[in-house]
């Protein structure tokens, strides 16, 4: 390729990364502080109660949110949602059924479970969530191709164009996908490129991606216009007319009764460093771009796509709760131990024996007769927790059940309700306020399936035997 549509499509592709950062840079900000605040010890205190308490006060975590996220993400690797593909037409049962077991056989053979399982760690407490189709050779010496699902640790490096309308962004013009391969790898690939990094971005992994072995890379996928003439052939078939032969045509007694020029496009895919392009652009072999990006909960406010996960809206509760613990704890640790009180005449000679008594299983404790005292010594115990914080304490972890919607009975503990009807009843209660992540998931999923039809005709276009599995994981092979 020329420098000149190199330097074109570096320009294009600068401007659309800057719109599309600029765009989410809000949500995935507070979706990475989310996603920080439920995974990361000490996240979940806040910055100015943190600078007041300072250095010598505790300030405890005890990350009840973290247990209600892995409820919900485990209910969905319970319940793993499957697609099922139906015919259109009246003798296309059998082909439907072929479709679908191949569709099974790529996720299957890809381990899409674990893609979705990765998905889930991300979109239940953060609100974002993603994997990739992708395409490669059977084998290293063979020229058919097998499509397969893949997973994208860091869902953050993933832009879709934010135009787009559809909540799974599939009327995008443009994805942008960036990642970090090692310095020994970009030169093994592209020995003649000068080692440029991408631009940088703050969603990046911070572990990864400062490392100075490694070089940011980008992958540019978009759609070009493009016209064609399609023809309606004598047997009822439509067909791109640049695609086929007239004399092939005339040979199978077919003619063309109408033609009209489309407007379409060409999906292309190119890799990209910080000054050239490495690879590409190539045509994509599909019709719709092999991206799946799923949120939490999603919605439009002010003009703009909002979205976030289940940590969102009870963070303040979480606070609420390690605050009034920590105080808690802090005023048993701070208040005076139980200890003996005991006139100098009962305690002379005896200081020693009683200084060790807490730490000794003694048959008895003696200690001398005063007549001015009469009886044993008096044990004085300890100051009580403040009955203030431990209602504290109870009402901020009531908040976050309510918050969340995920009660006693849904985590397995024992709560008010006492038969077996009253806990499912509960149970379901917490599963219907969080069903929107499952559902979510199950549109994802479903729209991978679209994706994966899609490729199959492109794909598989030689005639070969591709093994297809049932709803049972029963397997069978058929010649396509």
């Amino acid at each position: 390729m020329a420098k000149k549509d190199d330097k074109s499509i570096l320009t294009k592709l600068r401007e659309r990364y800057k719109v599309a950062t600029e765009a989410d840079r809000q949500n995935r900000i507070e979706s990475m502080a989310d996603m920080r605040f439920v995974n990361v010890p000490g996240e979940s205190w806040d910055p100015i109660v943190v600078k007041e308490r300072g250095q010598d006060r505790p300030m405890y975590s005890f990350p009840k949110l973290r247990i209600s996220c892995k409820r919900v993400i485990n209910d969905m690797r319970s319940n793993r949602p499957q697609g099922k593909v139906r015919g259109f037409e009246d003798g296309d049962k059998d082909t439907a059924e072929t479709i679908e077991g191949l569709c099974r056989n790529v996720w299957n053979v890809s381990d899409g479970d674990s893609a979705i399982d990765s998905a889930a760690e991300y979109q239940v407490p953060a609100g974002i969530g993603a994997w990739r189709i992708c395409t490669d050779y059977s084998d290293d010496t063979a020229f058919d191709q097998d499509i397969c699902v893949e997973a994208i640790r860091n869902p953050y490096c993933l832009y879709a164009d934010p135009s787009s309308d559809d909540m799974l962004y599939r009327d995008s013009e443009y994805w942008i996908l960036t990642q970090r391969i090692s310095k020994t790898s970009y030169e093994r690939k592209y020995p003649d490129a000068d080692i440029v990094n991408f631009e940088d971005t703050e969603f990046d992994d911070d572990e990864d991606w400062n490392d100075e072995e490694t070089v940011r890379i980008c992958e540019y996928w978009y759609k070009e216009p493009k016209q064609i003439t399609i023809g309606l052939l004598s047997d009822g078939k439509s067909v791109d007319l640049a695609t086929v032969n007239p004399a092939d045509l005339a040979q199978m007694g077919l003619q063309v009764l109408r033609q009209r020029v489309v407007n379409t496009y060409q999906i292309k895919s190119c890799i990209c460093s910080g000054d050239s392009v490495l690879e590409g652009p190539s045509d994509w072999a599909g019709s719709q771009f092999p991206f799946v990006l799923i949120h939490g909960e999603q919605m439009i406010i002010d003009g703009k796509r909002v979205w976030y996960g289940l940590v969102r809206h009870a963070k303040d509760a979480q606070r609420s709760y390690d605050f009034a613990h920590t105080a808690a704890i802090e005023s048993v640790a701070l208040a005076p131990q139980s200890k003996v009180w005991a006139t100098a005449k009962q305690a002379e000679g005896l200081g020693p024996a009683w200084a060790e008594a807490h730490k000794k299983n003694l048959p008895a404790m003696i200690y001398n007769a005063d007549p001015a005292a009469p009886g044993p010594p008096v044990r004085i115990g300890g100051a009580d927790v403040p009955v203030a914080l431990m209602n504290l304490l109870q009402l901020a972890s009531e908040d976050i059940k309510a918050v969340t919607g995920i009660f006693d009975a849904s985590l397995g503990n024992r709560s008010n309700e006492q038969s077996g009807i009253a806990i499912r009843a509960r149970q379901s209660q917490g599963e219907i306020a969080t069903f929107n992540y499952m559902d979510n998931m199950a549109k994802a999923i479903r729209r991978t399936a679209e994706i994966v039809i899609d490729l199959i005709p492109k794909i598989y276009d030689t005639e070969r035997a591709v093994r297809i599995l049932g709803v049972d994981g029963a397997e069978k092979y058929v010649r396509v």
